[in-house]
């Protein structure tokens, strides 16, 4: 009963965000409207209108403005709609800039400083990295990224957020010994983090599942993924309703259920838990349940980026860490100690990135979505069932020669 009850009031609850900050009517050419949003390069990024976010896909555009937040009084000049995507280009009739908090302006200090005396380019990957700001990656080097399937290392993730409460870990365990101390510490450096950077919604649900999962250990002793899983998605809904539509959220939520309710089906495969073939298996299986939604979106399936992952993969982390130690270094002025490691692994990395892209067969034109989607939920009926996998458990030890 207490049960219901609390589901019900939390599904009222999301309604009512749904109905008070989505705005599905139609806006119109000539008409000025109350807006606030992020200009980035002089395009309108995470766009409200009259305090509410628009349900269509809307791209924006506003010149002679620098980078920065703003929320006034615009006039939409022009409307050009094309398959449900709509771009205006808007005129400043009233507003004003949105001053950065002091975390934010911390963090671009410490990234200026950080970066200094590294090419442009450089700058502009380590910044989308960082910052979570990717609107300066140029725009061949996006699309060699996203052709090998390594879009979701480049873009604020769960492996950021992995990889940066392992750093911090690392440095505090040598410094605080009480258990407790040291994950409230945690929890304080991962938020004055997430609150620095740039909405990201595969990082907001990243930065709430681990958050979950460090208060679980603090008061619980008890980890419970799914749970974790629902509460962040919840989370995310309501702090933006229309988030449910984003790429974004699609990609990471969709791993994650991978992750969570198939791989562990899919890794009994591996019992003699060799690392390398787990690593394997885990890759693989999300991608090819991610198959419906690259379809959908690009009508591609990245067939054999599996490989690409594979090789580019660990040096992309590696790269990121290094980032992130010197980004953490700056903090005493000693970022410039890594500056030849983070060289060296740029130009690495960018030959492998420009080594695969060369690949035909990567990503394969596909636009039968309706196969793609059937093709899914048959795969996903045969590996979560338990006979079928005992087959497989039971072929690969006949070809394995295993006990």
């Amino acid at each position: 009963m207490k049960k219901m009850f609390l589901l019900t009031f939390l599904a009222v609850v999301l309604m009512l965000r749904i109905a008070t900050g989505v705005r599905i009517t139609e806006i119109f050419q000539k008409e000025v409207y109350r807006m606030s949003f992020n200009l980035v390069d002089s395009k309108v990024k995470d766009l409200k209108i009259n305090d509410k976010y628009p349900l269509k896909n809307i791209y924006g555009k506003l010149d002679y403005k620098e980078d920065g937040k703003y929320k006034g009084y615009f006039l939409v000049k022009s409307i050009k709609e094309y398959k449900d995507i709509y771009f205006i280009e808007l005129e400043d009739i009233k507003s004003e800039k949105i001053e950065n908090n002091f975390l934010e302006n911390y963090l671009q200090v410490l990234f200026n400083r950080a970066e200094e005396g590294y090419l442009y380019e450089t700058k502009n990957l380590n910044r989308a990295i960082l910052l979570g700001d990717n609107s300066r990656i140029k725009k061949s080097l996006q699309e060699k990224i996203r052709y090998i399937g390594l879009s979701h290392v480049f873009a604020m993730s769960g492996l950021h957020i992995g990889l940066v409460i392992a750093i911090f870990y690392l440095i505090l365990k040598k410094i605080i010994k009480n258990k407790i101390v040291l994950e409230v510490s945690l929890i304080l450096l991962l938020s004055l983090y997430y609150f620095s950077i740039k909405e990201s919604p595969s990082f907001t649900r990243a930065y709430i599942m681990a958050l979950v999962y460090l208060l679980g250990k603090l008061f619980y002793e008890k980890i419970n993924l799914p749970k974790s899983l629902i509460i962040s998605a919840y989370l995310s809904i309501l702090i933006k309703p229309t988030v449910v539509f984003s790429l974004s959220f699609q990609l990471s939520y969709g791993a994650m259920v991978v992750i969570i309710y198939i791989f562990p089906y899919i890794r009994k495969i591996n019992y003699k838990k060799i690392k390398f073939l787990d690593y394997f298996l885990f890759t693989t299986t999300i991608q090819v349940f991610l198959i419906p939604i690259t379809v959908y979106y690009f009508n591609t399936i990245q067939f054999l980026s599996l490989i690409s992952n594979l090789v580019v993969l660990p040096l992309a982390s590696f790269y990121i860490t290094i980032n992130y130690i010197a980004l953490f270094l700056e903090n005493f002025y000693l970022s410039f100690l890594l500056k030849p490691i983070i060289k060296i692994s740029y130009n690495f990395l960018i030959y492998l990135i420009d080594f695969f892209s060369k690949f035909s067969y990567l990503s394969v034109e596909y636009e039968n979505q309706k196969l793609i989607y059937i093709y899914s939920l048959v795969i996903i009926l045969i590996l979560i069932h338990k006979k079928s996998l005992l087959k497989i458990k039971a072929v690969t030890n006949y070809i394995f020669n295993l006990k």
